[in-house]
């Protein structure tokens, strides 16, 4: 598993599994910024997931790699709306 996918995985806090979540692919480029968001799951509410997905294009994450090189894919991402 590549460093990018386990800290996304931690982005969730803690007990969030019993909370309702939007769940969003997130484009990274190379560097790590945000390039595209689309919403995969609703958590039922519009406004919570628009709000998921406006939060989420704000974000920074760490550099991608794959072996020697960068690299730009994309990751899915459980954000907790309650």
């Amino acid at each position: 598993m590549a460093l990018i996918d386990k800290l996304l995985a931690r982005s969730a806090p803690p007990g969030a599994s019993q909370k309702r979540k939007t769940i969003v692919r997130v484009l990274l480029d190379d560097a790590g910024h945000v390039q595209d968001v689309v919403l995969k799951m609703s958590c039922g509410d519009p406004a919570k997931d628009a709000h998921a997905l406006d939060e989420v294009r704000k974000m920074r994450f760490a550099r991608g790699q794959l072996g020697s090189g960068t690299v730009r894919r994309w990751h899915e991402l459980a954000y907790a709306v309650d």
